[in-house]
C-alpha cells in the first residue's frame, strides 16, 4: 500500500501529512501558512512542506492532494477568484505549480469538500453514500457528498450552505446578499444577538470577552438571555439544514466548526428543529451528528482526494 501527500492550507496554518489510501496517517505536521505574504512566498512554503515529507519516506509518492479555502476549478486545480483569509491567493495555479516543481500528479479542491470526503470515507459518516457537512464558525461553510462523489457544481461553487436564504429581505451578509443563514447563525451573528439582548438590562461586556463559548457557559448556569440566544441560533441552523435535507435527501448531516464544540445537547437541539421541518420520507433515513476527525480531517481528506484522483 503506497503513501500519498496531503496538504490543508488555512488562514493561520498549513497542515501536511503522509498517509495511505484508507486515510491512515503515518506522519503529520503543521507550520504557519504565511497567508499574509505574497503568492510566491506561500508557494515556497508549500514546496518546503512537500520536500520535508518526501525526505521522510523512501516510497514513491503516486499523487498529492490539497485542500484550500475558496472556490476551486477542480479540473485545472486552480483557485476561482479570491478567498478572504489569504489576500494574495487570487486565481492561484496550485496544481500546475506543484506538478511543475515535483512532477507528481496533484489534485486540489475546496477545503470543505475535502473535509466532507474524509468524514464520508473514514469519519462519522463512513459507509454513507450521501452526506452533507456544515462547518459553523466565523462563517458557515459546507461540503456535500452525493452517490459517493463530491458535489462541485457547474462552476465549482456548490455547497455554499451558509448562503441559503432563511429570511427574505433579511440582514445583509458578507456575500452581498440579504437574509443568509450565515448572517443569522454563524458565531459573529450569535454574539451580536446576545449583546443586543444584554442592552435591555444595561449589562455590557468588553468585545474580547464575548464568544460562543462564553454564551454556552452562561447558558449552563441558566442565564435567560444566553439560553434564548442559543435556542434562536439552533432554530435558524435547523431551518437552513432542513431546506438542504428536503432537496438532497442525504443519509447523514454532520456539524463541525467551533460552534459545534458546544456539545451533544446543542447538536440534539438542532436535530429536533430539522426533524420538525423535513418530510417524513427524509426523516426516516436521516442521521444527524458531529464530525469525528477534528483537526486531521483536512489532511486526511486531501490524502483521499489524491488516492482517488477524482
Amino acid at each position: 500500500m503506497g503513501l500519498y501527500i496531503g496538504l490543508d492550507l488555512g488562514g493561520t496554518n498549513l497542515k501536511y501529512a503522509l498517509g495511505d489510501e484508507t486515510g491512515k496517517l503515518s506522519t503529520k505536521k503543521s507550520m504557519p501558512s504565511l497567508s499574509n505574504e505574497n503568492q510566491d512566498k506561500i508557494f515556497e512554503n508549500i514546496f518546503s512542506a512537500i520536500e520535508e515529507l518526501l525526505d521522510e519516506t523512501d516510497s514513491d509518492i503516486p499523487a498529492i492532494g490539497m485542500g484550500t479555502p475558496g472556490s476551486v476549478n477542480f479540473e485545472r486545480g486552480q483557485l476561482n477568484g479570491t478567498t478572504p483569509n489569504i489576500p494574495d491567493w487570487t486565481n492561484a495555479p496550485i496544481k500546475k505549480s506543484i506538478e511543475d516543481k515535483f512532477g507528481i500528479p496533484t489534485y486540489v479542491d475546496n477545503d470543505a469538500n475535502v473535509v466532507a470526503l474524509a468524514e464520508a470515507r473514514c469519519g462519522a459518516a463512513a459507509d454513507c453514500s450521501s452526506v452533507v457537512c456544515f462547518t459553523i464558525g466565523t462563517g458557515i461553510g459546507g461540503g456535500i457528498i452525493l452517490d459517493n462523489k463530491i458535489l462541485r457544481g457547474a462552476s465549482y461553487s456548490a455547497a455554499e450552505v451558509g448562503h441559503i436564504t432563511v429570511e427574505m429581505n433579511g440582514k445583509p451578509c458578507g456575500c452581498g446578499n440579504f437574509g443568509c443563514l450565515e448572517a443569522y447563525a454563524a458565531a459573529p451573528a450569535m454574539i451580536k444577538r446576545y449583546r443586543h439582548k444584554l442592552k435591555r438590562t444595561g449589562l455590557l461586556y468588553k468585545e474580547d470577552q464575548l464568544s460562543p463559548e462564553f454564551i454556552f457557559q452562561k447558558a449552563a448556569v441558566e442565564e435567560d438571555f444566553a439560553i434564548e440566544t442559543i435556542n434562536e441560533t439552533c432554530d435558524y441552523l435547523g431551518t437552513g439544514i432542513a431546506s438542504i435535507v428536503n432537496v438532497l435527501n442525504p443519509e447523514m448531516v454532520l456539524i463541525g466548526g467551533g460552534v459545534s464544540e458546544a456539545g451533544e445537547e446543542f447538536i440534539q437541539r438542532i436535530e429536533k428543529v430539522v426533524r420538525q421541518k423535513i418530510m417524513k420520507a427524509c426523516s426516516d433515513v436521516l442521521k444527524v451528528g458531529k464530525v469525528q476527525l477534528g483537526n486531521d480531517a483536512g489532511v486526511v481528506g486531501a490524502i483521499l482526494l489524491a488516492a482517488e484522483g477524482k
